[in-house]
């Protein structure tokens, strides 16, 4: 580092942070060439395909609320409405804090898995990428490079962001397709074991559930073992080979980077955040779980409702998983559905039990969906401010 009156060395720069970050023309990525819609350095955009294919979604899930959610609770809307209106006055503002609380916890995970990244950033950026995701079909990725552009604007270095966003997605995966399925299915047997209480729930809603599963378990085998070393570094070898993105050469498809070593160094940070930080990783995002759990139970206390814990556990695991099931974005409307019918088998009143899920919905899909919408214009709001701002003082 440069000592004070002294001009800066072309090396020098703060740990963690990327010169080009704050540049109006930062360099591209290693994989920029053969992949330009997939940057960090500016936020996603959305074509008329993915525009055409929200708007199709939205009327999906609408007609799953209208038509799906009533006829497999055995009520009307008419009734619903009731129900709704006998909600106790904390019944919805619970929902909303519940659902806040949630993405403030898995934005401390985004801000461990990222270093030096400050908390605001880090919760604008998951709050903006979560709402990208559920709008959108498909929108995982687009997400996850709304997210980089977030964090890349602070002046984090590209490697730490994108080992940090592979790392949060990581957890993410193992928290949804293998934790909560199986505190889920624990809970399920143990409530068989000491209540009276059986839930039986629908065919197709346990082989789809089952299917998410493992295809999610399959995909994190898979990621296990393309994070061993020695096979990432020939697959990158071979695919390096193929598509030429393995030179180091300016002119070549790869630019000023090598990608071959710019992949096993972004594989090199993730193990090595797995390794020192596997609870401070963890622990925020099943937290997030277990709010999102209580607004379950506090939903099916609004409508007057009892149902076993255990047997809450099971039908909150049994919507999460389904959440995966690529019908619509986060699985809206079908979640509602299933878990509404459960709770009919349960005992639980027709129009209550669709109440009570709408109520979760509240906490699941409107708060991530408004709160990062919000994010997500402030976001690109600001970074049109700067770059005008940049552009003005140049």
């Amino acid at each position: 580092m440069s000592q004070p009156g002294q001009p800066s060395k072309p090396g020098d720069r703060t740990p963690g942070t990327d010169p080009d970050a704050m540049s109006d023309h930062p360099a591209p990525p290693p994989w920029q060439a053969l992949t330009p819609d997939l940057s960090v350095d500016r936020p996603p955009r959305l074509g008329a395909r993915r525009i055409v294919l929200s708007v199709l979604s939205l009327l999906l899930v609408i007609a799953l609320l209208a038509w799906a959610l009533p006829w497999a609770a055995g009520t009307t809307w008419t009734q619903i409405i009731d129900s709704l209106r006998g909600l106790p006055l904390w019944a919805v503002p619970a929902m909303l804090l519940l659902g806040a609380g949630a993405i403030a916890l898995e934005a401390w995970t985004v801000r461990t898995a990222v270093p030096g990244s400050r908390y605001g950033t880090a919760l604008q950026g998951h709050a903006a990428s979560s709402a990208l995701a559920l709008a959108v079909p498909g929108g995982g990725m687009l997400g996850m490079g709304l997210l980089g552009w977030v964090l890349r604007r602070t002046g984090l270095g590209l490697s730490v962001v994108i080992a940090g966003i592979l790392t949060a997605s990581l957890i993410e995966t193992v928290v949804t397709t293998v934790l909560v399925p199986l505190v889920g299915g624990i809970a399920y047997v143990l409530a068989g074991m000491i209540s009276v209480a059986r839930i039986d729930l629908p065919a197709a809603a346990l082989w789809a559930a089952l299917a998410a599963v493992a295809g999610g378990v399959i995909a994190l085998g898979l990621f296990v073992v393309l994070l061993r070393r020695p096979v990432l570094t020939g697959l990158l070898e071979t695919a390096a080979a193929v598509t030429g993105m393995g030179g180091t050469d300016k002119d070549s498809p790869g630019g000023t980077t090598s990608f071959v070593p710019f992949v096993l160094e972004q594989r090199d940070a993730l193990v090595r955040l797995l390794r020192e930080r596997p609870l401070s990783l963890v622990a925020p995002t099943a937290a997030a779980r277990m709010l999102q759990w209580l607004a379950l139970v506090l939903a099916i206390e609004a409508v007057g409702g009892s149902v076993p814990l255990l047997l809450t556990v099971a039908i909150f695991a049994l919507g999460r998983v389904l959440s995966l099931v690529p019908l619509t974005p986060g699985g809206a409307g079908v979640s509602e559905t299933v878990g509404a019918a459960a709770l009919v088998a349960l005992g639980l009143g027709s129009a209550a039990a669709a109440t009570s899920m709408l109520l979760l919905a509240v906490a699941t899909l409107v708060v991530p969906l408004v709160a990062g919408g919000l994010a997500a214009v402030l976001s690109v709001s600001r970074g049109s401010v700067t770059q005008a701002q940049s552009a003005s003082s140049s």
